[in-house]
């Protein structure tokens, strides 16, 4: 009985010319959603393998020069060592944060008191402020909307019409009847779903990406599920179809729209983040203070590092520049570190009330996994950090000392390196979200099951 309704459903829902409709759209939207992302992910990455071939470029030159003479380090060092952030593992399923924070740095010795995560490419304001319409957008926000349109109606129609009574004459349980519906008509958004999902790992060309994959596929369908189950807890309880399908409606807009709005005011105003026109009001007041100051910085400087003052010779400009530009570091470095911490407060906020929305851990664990996530980019920007101290560390002795660069030091040159997160620390911040969302489905699940028993329903008394 139960599979023969399963077949009818789908049956009839294959007759629906609005569900071809629904599912025409829906298609054409994850489609658009892949192509976007595929765009701005091919951008970005010609541009990190231009400025790797640059980079590899500029060291054939070196070598082949330092093969013959010695160089200033000055010279050297104001070619600037490039940071490239390694294209995203799946770059098609999520843009996140990747047209906001830049993916390549070019580290210089003269600018190293410059804020390290300036844009270094221009961007249409329209998007930066509207985000991009990819694949994870279609995921988390437009999914769900198709979903609950074709299964909004399982129960209340019918018990509206009187014709749910008529069904359960037949033997039927009110959860088989229910269950077997929205199995039918959800299969098809369910599917389109997960065809997308694949889709965008099939096309990326990063290494092996099947871990992550397959917890994309389980993120989507446990996502699917909630509101799935969400339909059916409400049409168990719901009186009118019309009154089903303004609940989902509100819950769709509450979960979806309103609850991570609010999340973000909260956030933003329990740990609020020093405006980046302070963080540069702050590094002029210190330069201007410190180039009054230069020859005095300087002269302390070399009383404290005796080590690295020039034997019988007179500093020179680039010297002082660099001890003009550590005083303005120290007195910026406050700033910038209560802006960086009051960011990752405001991240590890917002991973810590995520479940208030499936919204929400649907998204964080969809950039997680993409590889675009605020986690991946904070650690790209920490050993951008660490690069300027190994370039500073390895041209400032040199110049303070007048000493030539040689072929000798040649493979001693700081160079960049990305390493990636440990694979079982994003994966434990996916799981959560996975099982945060499960829950919530178990939740709904158990209380649909509640609602629908015949006792309470009242449809088999006389």
């Amino acid at each position: 009985m139960t599979s023969h309704l399963f077949h009818l459903e789908l049956r009839l829902l294959t007759r629906e010319r609005a569900a071809w409709v629904l599912l025409f759209h829906f298609a054409a939207a994850l489609a658009y959603g892949i192509w976007n992302g595929s765009h701005l992910a091919r951008r970005q990455s010609d541009i990190s393998t231009a400025l790797t071939q640059d980079s590899e470029h500029f060291q054939t030159q070196l070598r082949d020069v330092l093969g013959k003479q010695a160089i200033d380090p000055k010279a050297v060092a104001g070619r600037g060592t490039t940071a490239v952030l390694p294209p995203a593992p799946l770059p098609l399923l999520a843009t996140g944060q990747s047209d906001l924070s830049p993916g390549h740095e070019t580290v210089v010795l003269w600018k190293l008191a410059a804020p390290a995560d300036t844009r270094s490419e221009l961007e249409n304001p329209s998007h930066l402020m509207a985000g991009r319409f990819d694949l994870a957008f279609v995921l988390v926000w437009l999914y769900p909307l198709f979903l609950l349109a074709l299964v909004y109606d399982l129960t209340a129609g019918d018990r509206e019409a009187g014709t749910l009574r008529l069904a359960l004459a037949q033997g039927i349980t009110p959860w088989r009847w229910m269950a077997h519906r929205a199995l039918a008509r959800a299969l098809p958004i369910l599917t389109l779903a997960g065809l997308a999902t694949l889709a965008a790992g099939v096309l990326t060309s990063s290494g092996a990406v099947a871990t992550r994959l397959a917890l994309a596929l389980a993120v989507v369908l446990a996502y699917g599920l909630f509101w799935l189950m969400l339909a059916m807890a409400v049409n168990a309880v719901a009186r009118s179809a019309a009154g089903a399908a303004t609940a989902l409606g509100a819950a769709w807009v509450l979960l979806v729209l309103v609850a991570p709005t609010l999340l973000n005011l909260t956030v933003e105003t329990l740990y609020p983040t020093p405006s980046r026109p302070e963080l540069v009001a702050a590094g002029r007041k210190a330069a201007a203070e410190a180039e009054k100051r230069g020859g005095e910085l300087l002269n302390s400087f070399y009383r404290d590092h005796p080590e690295l003052a020039p034997p019988g010779q007179q500093a020179d400009f680039a010297a002082q520049h660099l001890t003009v530009q550590s005083e303005v570091g120290r007195a910026v470095e406050p700033a910038r570190l209560r802006f960086d911490t009051q960011l990752a407060r405001q991240q590890t906020a917002v991973s810590r009330w995520r479940f208030l929305s499936p919204a929400i851990a649907a998204h964080e664990a969809l950039t997680d996994l993409a590889g675009t996530g605020y986690w991946r980019h904070r650690a790209f920007r920490e050993q951008v950090g660490g690069l300027q101290q190994a370039v500073s560390d390895f041209f400032t002795p040199r110049i303070h000392k007048r000493e030539p660069i040689t072929i000798d030091d040649l493979d001693n040159l700081p160079r960049f390196q990305f390493r990636e997160e440990p694979a079982e620390v994003w994966m434990s911040r996916v799981a959560a979200s996975l099982a945060g969302m499960l829950a919530l489905v178990g939740a709904l699940y158990a209380w649909a099951w509640r609602s629908l028993r015949p006792a309470r329903l009242g449809l088999l008394s006389s």
